[in-house]
Protein backbone atom coordinates (compact mmCIF):
# COMPACT_ATOMS: atom_id res chain seq x y z
CA UNK A 1 0.00 0.00 0.00
CA UNK A 2 1.17 3.71 -0.18
CA UNK A 3 2.30 5.77 2.34
CA UNK A 4 3.72 9.28 3.54
CA UNK A 5 6.67 7.87 5.64
CA UNK A 6 8.31 10.75 7.86
CA UNK A 7 12.07 10.40 7.20
CA UNK A 8 13.49 12.96 9.64
CA UNK A 9 12.77 16.68 10.23
CA UNK A 10 10.58 18.15 6.74
CA UNK A 11 10.93 14.99 5.16
CA UNK A 12 7.96 13.26 4.40
CA UNK A 13 8.30 10.63 1.31
CA UNK A 14 5.28 8.47 -0.42
CA UNK A 15 6.47 5.29 -0.17
CA UNK A 16 5.39 1.34 -0.55
CA UNK A 17 4.82 -0.25 2.68
CA UNK A 18 3.58 -3.66 3.72
CA UNK A 19 -0.08 -3.71 4.99
CA UNK A 20 -0.08 -4.22 8.60
CA UNK A 21 -1.02 -7.97 9.75
CA UNK A 22 -4.18 -7.91 11.60
CA UNK A 23 -3.92 -10.34 14.53
CA UNK A 24 -6.26 -11.61 16.59
CA UNK A 25 -8.80 -8.65 18.29
CA UNK A 26 -7.45 -6.23 15.61
CA UNK A 27 -8.96 -4.75 12.37
CA UNK A 28 -7.91 -3.29 9.55
CA UNK A 29 -9.32 -0.22 8.44
CA UNK A 30 -9.43 1.36 4.98
CA UNK A 31 -8.36 5.10 5.40
CA UNK A 32 -11.32 7.21 3.80
CA UNK A 33 -9.84 10.41 5.04
CA UNK A 34 -7.79 11.59 7.83
CA UNK A 35 -7.23 15.03 8.57
CA UNK A 36 -4.30 17.05 9.34
CA UNK A 37 -3.19 18.04 12.59
CA UNK A 38 -1.47 20.97 13.94
CA UNK A 39 0.52 18.71 16.20
CA UNK A 40 1.57 16.11 12.93
CA UNK A 41 2.69 19.18 11.51
CA UNK A 42 4.53 20.21 14.15
CA UNK A 43 6.43 16.61 14.38
CA UNK A 44 7.12 16.85 10.78
CA UNK A 45 8.65 20.20 10.28
CA UNK A 46 10.53 20.69 13.44
CA UNK A 47 11.95 16.59 13.66
CA UNK A 48 10.11 15.90 17.46
CA UNK A 49 10.32 12.20 16.82
CA UNK A 50 12.87 9.59 14.76
CA UNK A 51 11.76 8.06 11.90
CA UNK A 52 10.45 6.45 10.14
CA UNK A 53 6.88 7.05 11.10
CA UNK A 54 3.69 7.24 9.43
CA UNK A 55 1.56 10.25 11.60
CA UNK A 56 -2.29 11.05 10.89
CA UNK A 57 -4.55 10.40 14.10
CA UNK A 58 -7.96 12.08 12.87
CA UNK A 59 -8.91 8.87 11.14
CA UNK A 60 -12.44 8.13 9.55
CA UNK A 61 -12.61 4.91 7.23
CA UNK A 62 -14.21 1.57 6.21
CA UNK A 63 -13.29 -1.97 8.11
CA UNK A 64 -11.40 -3.89 5.39
CA UNK A 65 -10.37 -7.06 7.33
CA UNK A 66 -10.86 -8.15 10.89
CA UNK A 67 -9.04 -11.02 13.26
CA UNK A 68 -10.05 -13.72 14.77
CA UNK A 69 -12.45 -13.37 17.75
CA UNK A 70 -13.77 -10.34 16.61
CA UNK A 71 -17.52 -9.71 16.50
CA UNK A 72 -18.25 -6.51 17.13
CA UNK A 73 -17.27 -4.98 13.99
CA UNK A 74 -17.70 -6.61 10.32
CA UNK A 75 -15.88 -5.69 7.13
CA UNK A 76 -17.54 -2.86 5.36
CA UNK A 77 -18.70 -1.37 8.33
CA UNK A 78 -17.50 2.55 9.16
CA UNK A 79 -16.00 3.78 12.09
CA UNK A 80 -14.31 7.18 13.44
CA UNK A 81 -11.14 5.72 15.11
CA UNK A 82 -9.29 7.06 18.56
CA UNK A 83 -5.74 6.36 18.58
CA UNK A 84 -5.41 6.72 22.29
CA UNK A 85 -7.34 4.98 25.08
CA UNK A 86 -6.67 4.80 28.94
CA UNK A 87 -6.38 1.72 30.62
CA UNK A 88 -8.70 3.40 33.41
CA UNK A 89 -7.65 2.00 36.77
CA UNK A 90 -4.20 3.57 37.44
CA UNK A 91 -3.99 7.08 39.85
CA UNK A 92 -4.10 9.12 36.86
CA UNK A 93 -7.16 7.56 35.41
CA UNK A 94 -8.99 7.78 38.67
CA UNK A 95 -8.36 11.49 38.65
CA UNK A 96 -9.85 11.53 35.61
CA UNK A 97 -5.80 12.84 33.79
CA UNK A 98 -6.51 9.80 31.38
CA UNK A 99 -3.58 11.32 29.02
CA UNK A 100 -1.20 11.00 31.70
CA UNK A 101 -1.69 7.51 32.06
CA UNK A 102 0.87 5.41 30.93
CA UNK A 103 -1.35 3.24 28.77
CA UNK A 104 -2.79 5.83 27.14
CA UNK A 105 0.93 7.05 25.76
CA UNK A 106 0.73 4.13 23.63
CA UNK A 107 -0.35 4.36 20.36
CA UNK A 108 -2.97 2.28 19.33
CA UNK A 109 -3.11 3.01 15.62
CA UNK A 110 -0.67 2.15 12.98
CA UNK A 111 0.15 1.53 9.34
CA UNK A 112 3.65 0.54 10.16
CA UNK A 113 7.07 0.97 12.00
CA UNK A 114 6.36 3.09 15.37
CA UNK A 115 2.71 3.16 15.84
CA UNK A 116 1.96 6.92 15.34
CA UNK A 117 -1.33 7.16 13.95
CA UNK A 118 -1.20 5.56 10.59
CA UNK A 119 -3.72 7.45 8.92
CA UNK A 120 -1.46 8.89 6.56
CA UNK A 121 -1.95 5.77 4.48
CA UNK A 122 -4.35 4.20 2.45
CA UNK A 123 -5.09 1.54 5.39
CA UNK A 124 -4.62 1.60 9.28
CA UNK A 125 -4.53 -1.21 11.72
CA UNK A 126 -6.49 -0.60 14.66
CA UNK A 127 -5.31 -2.73 18.08
CA UNK A 128 -7.10 -4.92 20.21
CA UNK A 129 -7.47 -2.16 22.96
CA UNK A 130 -9.00 0.55 20.04
CA UNK A 131 -11.45 -1.82 18.54
CA UNK A 132 -12.93 -2.93 22.25
CA UNK A 133 -12.55 1.33 23.50
CA UNK A 134 -11.62 3.69 21.16
CA UNK A 135 -13.43 2.79 17.74
CA UNK A 136 -16.93 4.44 16.80
CA UNK A 137 -19.57 3.65 14.38
CA UNK A 138 -20.21 6.09 12.14
CA UNK A 139 -24.21 6.45 11.41
CA UNK A 140 -25.11 6.42 7.51
CA UNK A 141 -24.92 9.29 5.58
CA UNK A 142 -22.16 11.26 7.18
CA UNK A 143 -19.04 11.84 5.21
CA UNK A 144 -15.86 10.89 5.46
CA UNK A 145 -14.58 14.01 6.90
CA UNK A 146 -17.12 14.97 9.04
CA UNK A 147 -16.36 11.56 10.51
CA UNK A 148 -12.75 12.41 11.24
CA UNK A 149 -13.72 15.29 13.41
CA UNK A 150 -14.77 13.51 16.03
CA UNK A 151 -11.12 13.04 17.73
CA UNK A 152 -10.61 17.22 17.44
CA UNK A 153 -14.04 17.96 18.62
CA UNK A 154 -13.47 15.52 21.18
CA UNK A 155 -10.08 17.29 22.70
CA UNK A 156 -11.71 20.66 22.41
CA UNK A 157 -15.10 19.63 24.29
CA UNK A 158 -12.33 18.09 26.95
CA UNK A 159 -10.63 21.35 27.18
CA UNK A 160 -14.75 23.49 27.39
CA UNK A 161 -14.95 21.15 30.47
CA UNK A 162 -11.79 21.45 32.64
CA UNK A 163 -12.30 25.23 31.62
CA UNK A 164 -15.65 24.97 33.25
CA UNK A 165 -17.49 27.03 30.64
CA UNK A 166 -21.30 28.10 32.09
CA UNK A 167 -24.02 29.31 30.21
CA UNK A 168 -24.00 33.10 30.58
CA UNK A 169 -20.02 33.58 30.52
CA UNK A 170 -18.32 35.75 28.74
CA UNK A 171 -15.60 33.76 26.89
CA UNK A 172 -12.87 35.09 24.70
CA UNK A 173 -11.22 32.69 22.33
CA UNK A 174 -7.95 33.61 20.71
CA UNK A 175 -7.25 32.57 17.17
CA UNK A 176 -10.20 31.67 15.09
CA UNK A 177 -8.06 28.72 12.61
CA UNK A 178 -10.12 25.16 12.92
CA UNK A 179 -9.71 24.59 16.62
CA UNK A 180 -10.32 28.15 17.67
CA UNK A 181 -13.47 27.95 15.73
CA UNK A 182 -14.70 24.51 17.34
CA UNK A 183 -13.92 26.33 20.63
CA UNK A 184 -16.31 28.95 19.93
CA UNK A 185 -19.03 26.66 18.49
CA UNK A 186 -18.58 24.51 21.59
CA UNK A 187 -18.60 27.47 24.43
CA UNK A 188 -22.09 28.70 22.19
CA UNK A 189 -23.12 25.68 22.64
CA UNK A 190 -23.26 25.55 26.36
CA UNK A 191 -24.67 29.10 26.13
CA UNK A 192 -21.59 31.32 26.43
CA UNK A 193 -21.37 34.81 25.03
CA UNK A 194 -18.36 33.96 22.64
CA UNK A 195 -15.76 36.91 21.99
CA UNK A 196 -13.05 35.96 19.63
CA UNK A 197 -10.01 37.40 17.96
CA UNK A 198 -7.77 36.41 14.90
CA UNK A 199 -5.86 38.02 12.37
CA UNK A 200 -7.39 37.35 9.38
CA UNK A 201 -10.74 39.16 8.76
CA UNK A 202 -11.85 35.17 6.36
CA UNK A 203 -11.55 33.33 9.71
CA UNK A 204 -13.67 36.23 11.67
CA UNK A 205 -15.80 36.23 9.51
CA UNK A 206 -16.10 32.08 10.07
CA UNK A 207 -16.22 33.14 13.46
CA UNK A 208 -19.43 35.13 13.38
CA UNK A 209 -21.22 32.60 10.92
CA UNK A 210 -20.47 29.95 13.82
CA UNK A 211 -21.62 31.65 16.83
CA UNK A 212 -18.99 34.43 18.04
CA UNK A 213 -21.03 37.54 19.39
CA UNK A 214 -18.33 39.98 18.13
CA UNK A 215 -15.19 39.46 17.02
CA UNK A 216 -11.64 41.48 16.96
CA UNK A 217 -8.74 41.73 14.72
CA UNK A 218 -5.64 40.63 16.48
CA UNK A 219 -3.85 44.13 16.59
CA UNK A 220 -6.44 45.73 17.92
CA UNK A 221 -6.67 46.81 21.69
CA UNK A 222 -8.39 43.52 22.54
CA UNK A 223 -8.29 43.53 26.14
CA UNK A 224 -9.53 47.23 26.38
CA UNK A 225 -12.72 45.84 23.71
CA UNK A 226 -13.52 42.81 25.77
CA UNK A 227 -13.71 44.78 29.18
CA UNK A 228 -16.02 47.53 27.44
CA UNK A 229 -18.29 44.54 26.89
CA UNK A 230 -17.87 43.33 30.08
CA UNK A 231 -18.77 46.42 32.36
CA UNK A 232 -14.93 46.93 32.65
CA UNK A 233 -14.70 43.71 34.37
CA UNK A 234 -13.37 41.50 31.30
CA UNK A 235 -13.82 37.98 30.31
CA UNK A 236 -14.89 35.21 32.47
CA UNK A 237 -12.73 32.95 30.70
CA UNK A 238 -10.25 32.56 27.32
CA UNK A 239 -9.45 29.76 25.06
CA UNK A 240 -5.46 30.43 23.51
CA UNK A 241 -6.15 28.75 20.61
CA UNK A 242 -2.99 30.54 19.01
CA UNK A 243 1.00 30.66 19.65
CA UNK A 244 3.20 33.00 20.72
CA UNK A 245 3.64 36.15 23.30
CA UNK A 246 1.20 38.35 21.80
CA UNK A 247 -1.82 35.81 21.76
CA UNK A 248 -0.95 34.38 24.86
CA UNK A 249 -0.83 38.23 26.57
CA UNK A 250 -3.90 38.76 24.94
CA UNK A 251 -5.63 36.10 26.79
CA UNK A 252 -4.16 37.25 30.30
CA UNK A 253 -5.46 41.11 29.98
CA UNK A 254 -8.66 40.16 28.59
CA UNK A 255 -9.66 37.90 31.29
CA UNK A 256 -11.29 39.26 34.46
CA UNK A 257 -9.37 38.96 37.68
CA UNK A 258 -10.33 35.21 39.41
CA UNK A 259 -10.67 34.45 36.03
CA UNK A 260 -9.47 31.39 33.69
CA UNK A 261 -6.86 31.29 30.81
CA UNK A 262 -7.08 27.87 29.14
CA UNK A 263 -3.87 26.79 27.13
CA UNK A 264 -4.75 25.10 24.60
CA UNK A 265 -2.19 25.32 21.42
CA UNK A 266 0.88 24.74 22.75
CA UNK A 267 1.54 21.51 22.83
CA UNK A 268 5.59 20.79 22.07
CA UNK A 269 8.57 21.20 23.95
CA UNK A 270 10.44 24.92 23.60
CA UNK A 271 6.81 26.95 22.98
CA UNK A 272 7.26 29.48 25.65
CA UNK A 273 5.55 33.07 26.73
CA UNK A 274 6.51 35.18 29.66
CA UNK A 275 4.38 36.54 32.46
CA UNK A 276 4.33 38.73 35.25
CA UNK A 277 3.40 36.26 38.21
CA UNK A 278 3.34 38.74 40.32
CA UNK A 279 0.21 40.32 38.52
CA UNK A 280 -1.42 36.89 37.86
CA UNK A 281 -1.23 36.20 41.36
CA UNK A 282 -2.61 39.03 42.81
CA UNK A 283 -5.56 38.98 40.57
CA UNK A 284 -6.13 35.70 41.07
CA UNK A 285 -6.44 34.50 37.31
CA UNK A 286 -6.12 30.58 37.20
CA UNK A 287 -3.82 29.10 34.11
CA UNK A 288 -5.16 26.03 32.91
CA UNK A 289 -3.60 23.06 30.40
CA UNK A 290 -5.78 19.85 28.36
CA UNK A 291 -4.37 17.93 26.38
CA UNK A 292 -5.95 15.13 23.87
CA UNK A 293 -8.84 13.68 23.98
CA UNK A 294 -11.50 12.39 26.84
CA UNK A 295 -12.80 9.01 26.92
CA UNK A 296 -15.68 10.44 29.23
CA UNK A 297 -16.90 13.03 26.41
CA UNK A 298 -16.43 10.36 23.56
CA UNK A 299 -20.52 9.83 23.10
CA UNK A 300 -21.18 13.71 23.61
CA UNK A 301 -18.44 14.26 21.02
CA UNK A 302 -19.78 11.52 18.74
CA UNK A 303 -23.18 13.15 18.98
CA UNK A 304 -22.38 17.08 18.66
CA UNK A 305 -20.71 15.66 15.36
CA UNK A 306 -22.98 12.85 13.68
CA UNK A 307 -26.02 15.24 14.69
CA UNK A 308 -24.58 18.17 13.72
CA UNK A 309 -24.95 20.55 16.67
CA UNK A 310 -21.49 21.58 15.98
CA UNK A 311 -20.86 22.59 11.93
CA UNK A 312 -18.27 20.92 10.82
CA UNK A 313 -18.08 20.83 7.25
CA UNK A 314 -17.99 23.97 6.47
CA UNK A 315 -14.55 23.89 8.63
CA UNK A 316 -12.94 22.29 5.38
CA UNK A 317 -11.13 23.96 2.59
CA UNK A 318 -8.43 21.85 1.15
CA UNK A 319 -8.65 17.77 0.31
CA UNK A 320 -5.37 16.59 -1.15
CA UNK A 321 -5.05 12.57 -2.24
CA UNK A 322 -2.21 10.80 -0.16
CA UNK A 323 0.10 11.26 -2.98
CA UNK A 324 0.00 14.85 -2.08
CA UNK A 325 0.70 14.46 1.45
CA UNK A 326 3.53 17.15 1.47
CA UNK A 327 1.69 19.79 -0.42
CA UNK A 328 -0.83 19.09 2.53
CA UNK A 329 1.00 19.23 5.34
CA UNK A 330 2.55 22.82 3.72
CA UNK A 331 -0.67 24.39 3.10
CA UNK A 332 -2.10 23.25 6.37
CA UNK A 333 1.06 25.18 8.07
CA UNK A 334 0.43 28.23 6.87
CA UNK A 335 -2.26 30.52 8.26
CA UNK A 336 -2.93 32.29 5.66
CA UNK A 337 -6.61 33.33 3.89
CA UNK A 338 -8.61 30.88 2.32
CA UNK A 339 -7.07 27.93 4.70
CA UNK A 340 -8.71 26.48 7.47
CA UNK A 341 -9.04 22.20 7.74
CA UNK A 342 -6.75 20.25 5.09
CA UNK A 343 -7.48 16.47 4.71
CA UNK A 344 -5.98 13.59 3.09
CA UNK A 345 -8.28 11.73 1.83
CA UNK A 346 -7.18 7.27 -0.02
CA UNK A 347 -6.43 6.93 -3.64
CA UNK A 348 -9.67 6.01 -5.59
CA UNK A 349 -9.82 2.52 -5.77
CA UNK A 350 -7.56 1.82 -3.17
CA UNK A 351 -7.34 -2.15 -2.72
CA UNK A 352 -5.90 -4.77 -0.64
Amino acid sequence: MLAAVYRGPGILRIEEVPVPEVLPGEMLVRVDACGVCGTDIKKIQRGLLPGPRIFGHEIAGTVARVGAGLSRFREGDRVALHHHVPCSDCFYCRSGAYAQCSAYKRNGTTAGYEPAGGGFAEYVKAMDWIVERGTVPVPAGTRPEVAAFLEPVNTCLKAVRKARVAKGEAVLVVGQGPIGLLLTQLCRWIGADVLASDMLPDRREASRRLGATVTFAGSADVAREVKALTGGRGADCAFLAALGQAPFQQAIDAVRPAGRIMVFAATSPGETASIDLGALCAAEKEILTSYSASVDVQDLAARLVFGGEIRVEGLITHRFPLEEAARAIDVASRPVPGVLKVFLQAPAGAGC
